[in-house]
C-alpha cells in the first residue's frame, strides 16, 4: 500500500485527481479539500500525479524527480505522426550489421510507456542475438510446419493455402534461406503471465511502440506470426525458450537493418466505416 498524502497549501481544489480517480476512488473532495479517503484501492496508473496542476500530491511510488513535466514543444505533430505511420513497412532483408545490445534495451524502455489492461504492466521480453540459437529456433520452427503438412495431407483438415504455406517454408529452409526469421540478427518475444486474459493486447501494443520507435533508429522490423503458430502446436518449442509455465509467448518480432531503403508510401485498402450500426441492417460486410 503506498503511502499519499496532498500537500494543502499547494492544492487549488481543482478535483481532477478525485474525476480520473475512478477505479479506486482514491481521493474525495469535500467542502473546501481534497482529501485522500481510500488509499488502499490505489492500483498505481499515477494519473494524479500526472494530472496534477500544483504538485500538491506526494506519492510513494511516484517521486517527482522520476516524473518530469511534458515537454508538448518537442512533441511531432499529428502529420509528423501520420508520416512515420505510413513509412513503416516489413524488413525482411537486412545487413549483416549488428543491433547493439544498449539499443535493444532502450527500445524495450521504450515499449513500458503503453497501456495495459488493468495496469497490470506485465509484459516482458526474450531476446535472441545470438545467430545460431535464432537459426535452430527457425530449423525447430519449419519442423513444426513439416508435422503439419504431413497430417493436413493425411486427413485434409489443412486448407489449401496453408497447405501452400507449409510447402514454401519447407522448401527455402531447404535452400539454405531462413524463412522465419530472415537471418536478422535479433529476435525478440513479448511474453505474459497465461492468465492475463488481456496479455495479447498488452504485448501487441508494446511491440508496436517498439517497431515505431526501431524505425525513428534507423532499423527495420517484421512481426513474426509464423513463429506463433509452430509455438501454440508444440510443447518441444515452447520448451525451447526456458519459460516458465505460467508464462506464454504473444508476439514475435525481428528487428535489424534494413538492406534497401523505401522511398515512397503505397495506398492502402480503405476500412469501411459503419456509424450506429443497426442489427437488423442487411449486409454482406459483418459489424
Amino acid at each position: 500500500m503506498p503511502n499519499i498524502m496532498i500537500d494543502q497549501e499547494k492544492c487549488n481544489q481543482c478535483g481532477s485527481c478525485v474525476a480520473l480517480c475512478t477505479s479506486g476512488n482514491v481521493y474525495a473532495q469535500k467542502k473546501k479539500t481534497v482529501q485522500v479517503a481510500n488509499v488502499e484501492n490505489c492500483w498505481f496508473c499515477g494519473h494524479c500525479i500526472a494530472v496534477c496542476p500544483t504538485d500538491a500530491i506526494e506519492h510513494s511510488q511516484f517521486p517527482l524527480d522520476d516524473c518530469p513535466p511534458i515537454d508538448s514543444a518537442v512533441l511531432p505533430s499529428l502529420e509528423n505522426m501520420v508520416e512515420a505511420f505510413r513509412e513503416r513497412r516489413s524488413t525482411r532483408l537486412f545487413k549483416g550489421k549488428p543491433v547493439t545490445r544498449e539499443t535493444v534495451q532502450s527500445l524495450i524502455e521504450i515499449a513500458e510507456y503503453v497501456p495495459s489492461a488493468d495496469n497490470a504492466q506485465s509484459v516482458d521480453w526474450l531476446v535472441f542475438d545470438d545467430p545460431d540459437q535464432i537459426e535452430k529456433l527457425s530449423h525447430q520452427t519449419v519442423a513444426v510446419f513439416e508435422e503439419k503438412l504431413d497430417q493436413g495431407r493425411k486427413d485434409m483438415s489443412a486448407i489449401v493455402e496453408d497447405i501452400q504455406d507449409f510447402e514454401r517454408i519447407i522448401q527455402q529452409n531447404a535452400q539454405g534461406l531462413d524463412p522465419i526469421f530472415f537471418k536478422a540478427p535479433v529476435l525478440l518475444m513479448a511474453h505474459v503471465p497465461v492468465e492475463d486474459s488481456f496479455g495479447r493486447d498488452d504485448a501487441t501494443y508494446a511491440a508496436y511502440n517498439l517497431i515505431l520507435a526501431a524505425q525513428r533508429m534507423g532499423l527495420g522490423s517484421c512481426l513474426i506470426g509464423y513463429f506463433i503458430y509452430a509455438l501454440e502446436n508444440s510443447d518441444q518449442l515452447r520448451k525451447r525458450l526456458g519459460l516458465s509455465d505460467n508464462r506464454r509467448v504473444e508476439v514475435a518480432l525481428v528487428i535489424g537493418y534494413p538492406k534497401y531503403t523505401f522511398r515512397r508510401t503505397i495506398p492502402r485498402r480503405s476500412m469501411e466505416t459503419i456509424w450506429n450500426p443497426d442489427p437488423n441492417r442487411k449486409s454482406d460486410t459483418p459489424c
